[in-house]
């Protein structure tokens, strides 16, 4: 890293195990630096330089989960000295920052320190300065511009340039786009003033009025620090990070934690509109930005508004890949566990309960974009996952009606198809034993099968075609009345069953879709207070987003709503259709006991005849006897 950069050196940390550890309050971090991108040289088969990324680097960024805080540290080297920095280095691991936000919620943000080579090396390539210039600003939160002795014409044209960059950068509408800036006076020897920011603004005055307005504009809340110098030889300059703080002079010392504490405590985060940036989001946000400066050999325009919709397409896609691939690893225990099929489907929701709702935190945690943007991939994760989810279900309902249809035939031929054969020791004797046979068949049923719908689909499908068979053995010839009362008894049954089946497979549709909905409005609604607490955290346009943000979120809400309220439709159209099949019901139940009272009242007038015809056949036997 830059060999003459002390205030870098602290914010990273930088030194060996027998150097430097600064101490005086701040904390040391164990790490050390690796190159994050260089720069090659025009060669002869290549038109022009190209900007090159270190994939290890890459890798190690990719595995951040919380909150990015980018700190890019740039270096004016002077004339005289060359910058040892070919590109840009990062600490690695980024270290980790507690920090309260204004609404006094404590987060946990990792802090990338970015150590770029000197901006005006006089021997790098113009077009690379101004490429690496660039690429600082746009990928940083906090941009540390180093300037060593007196502020001069030079340094006031590179800030400048941070204001007006509409030849460089499409900035994005809403939302904080430029890093917060740190001007850091090196090496100061004049007496010090009472504000640095307002001596660097009156010397800025002096220089280019009108960039002094700019910077006032663009960065109204900018921080100004003096450094004087270190106070050691010469030599040990070249390696400040081996000079032992007891051998600097005690006011650099405090010049310096003051600086540090100063720039920790303010470190805004890295967004993407009111969202946060965190590592796989960060290095396609780099990836691009870098690919599309290296194919011009100039710097070209940049657009950040299409690159942060892209990068917002691109996190959701790998979020939902990666939440569709952990919902199928949870759910697939399901299959491969011996013995975990089939299942009742009060489990098998539950457990289904339990890996969405892991799932969706996982989602949650990574997505980024607008509310309505959200709203659509966490429907894109559901179908997703509901297409699994189907491909399970209708295993389970397999394995259910396998499980259920054994144990129904193995029952009824216990109990009914025993009686049903030719041998007379073995067939039912009359109707009220075969009856007393379906009823211990039923209760048998009850208990044995796995309660579900498939269970009592089977018991109706039994009724459908087993019973009418059973019956129309068992009914003898004379008995037709007796027949056709238990057909429609058993017509009036098997409609109930189904309406039954077809009830808790709506129950159990209903109360999926209310968890489901629970537990989105939770996770949405802490989302949606996350977005909320980004856009108070940044300052530009604040109302306009906050406006944009509000309407948003009420355009997804009353979607949702809506969205719901086609499902209740269709439960209540479902529900009418139960209902016609309740009415069969007390239709065919009606009709049933209608027709069972008449063959009662047909049996007791078959008994009074049989009576009469008794007493005559009697009276014509003693008839005869006496004749």
């Amino acid at each position: 890293m830059t060999q003459s950069s002390p205030l870098n050196n602290i914010i990273s940390d930088e030194s060996t195990e027998q150097g430097n550890r600064f101490g005086k309050g701040i904390e040391f971090r164990e790490g050390s630096p690796i190159q994050l991108l260089s720069y090659s040289e025009k060669s002869e088969n290549e038109k022009f330089g190209q900007i090159l990324l270190n994939p290890e680097a890459l890798n190690i960024l990719r595995e951040i989960n919380e909150p990015l805080a980018i700190i890019s540290v740039s270096f004016d080297i002077g004339t005289n000295v060359e910058g040892c920095t070919r590109g840009i280095y990062i600490w690695t691991p980024p270290f980790k920052l507690t920090s309260e936000q204004p609404n006094g919620k404590t987060i946990q943000k990792r802090v990338l320190v970015l150590d770029s080579e000197g901006i005006d090396d006089p021997s790098q390539d113009e077009n690379w300065a101004t490429k690496l210039f660039i690429l600082c600003l746009v990928i940083s939160s906090t941009f540390v511009y180093n300037i060593n002795g007196v502020v001069g014409r030079e340094h006031i044209g590179k800030l400048h340039l941070m204001t007006d960059l509409s030849n460089f950068i499409k900035e994005p509408e809403y939302g904080d786009f430029l890093p917060r800036l740190v001007i850091l006076l090196r090496d100061f020897n004049l007496e010090t003033p009472d504000s640095f920011k307002d001596y660097f603004l009156k010397q800025m005055n002096h220089i280019n009025t009108d960039a002094a307005a700019a910077i006032r504009r663009f960065f109204c809340d900018f921080d100004v620090y003096g450094l004087s110098q270190p106070g050691c030889r010469k030599k040990l300059l070249q390696h400040m990070e081996n000079v032992k703080t007891d051998d600097l002079d005690e006011e650099f010392v405090e010049e310096v934690v003051k600086a540090v504490k100063s720039i920790y405590s303010q470190l805004p985060l890295k967004y993407i509109g009111s969202s946060t940036m965190q590592g796989i989001s960060f290095v396609k946000f780099l990836e691009n930005i870098v690919e599309r400066m290296n194919i011009s050999e100039t710097s070209i325009l940049l657009s950040i508004p299409s690159e942060y919709e892209f990068i917002v397409q691109f996190v959701a896609q790998e979020a939902i890949k990666e939440s569709v691939e952990k919902y199928k690893e949870r759910m697939n225990t399901l299959i491969n566990e011996e013995g975990k099929l089939p299942m009742l489907w009060e489990e098998f929701e539950r457990m289904h309960h339990e890996y969405i709702s892991e799932v969706n935190k996982i989602f949650f945690a990574k997505i980024i974009g607008r509310p309505t943007q959200i709203s659509n991939f966490a429907v894109q994760l559901n179908k997703e996952m509901f297409k699994f989810k189907e491909e399970l279900m209708e295993k389970n309902s397999k394995e259910l009606t396998i499980y259920n249809e054994n144990i129904a035939k193995v029952l009824w031929e216990k109990y009914i198809g025993i009686g049903l054969n030719d041998n007379e020791n073995k067939s039912f004797k009359d109707i009220e034993e075969f009856q007393e046979a379906l009823g211990l068949f039923e209760s048998d049923y009850n208990e044995s099968m796995k309660k579900s719908p498939e269970a009592t689909k089977i018991f109706a499908s039994y009724k459908k075609n087993q019973y009418p068979l059973a019956i129309n053995h068992v009914t003898q010839v004379g008995a037709t009345s007796t027949a056709e009362t238990m057909y429609a008894k058993e017509e009036a049954d098997r409609l109930r069953l189904e309406t039954e089946a077809r009830e808790e497979i709506l129950r159990l549709e209903i109360e999926a879709l209310k968890r489901e909905r629970d537990a989105y409005e939770t996770n949405a609604n802490k989302k949606i207070l996350e977005l909320q607490t980004n856009i108070e955290q940044q300052k530009k346009s604040q109302e306009e987003m906050r406006q944009r943000f509000i309407k948003e979120k009420d355009c997804t809400i009353e979607e949702y709503k809506y969205k719901f309220e086609e499902i209740e439709k269709m439960n209540e159209d479902n529900k009418k259709i139960i209902t016609e099949y309740r009415d069969k019901i007390d239709i065919l139940t009606l009709g049933s006991n209608q027709l069972e009272a008449e063959i009662i009242q047909l049996r007791i007038e078959i008994q009074k005849k049989e009576k009469l015809l008794n007493n005559g056949n009697n009276k014509r036997k003693l008839s005869c006897i006496f004749i």
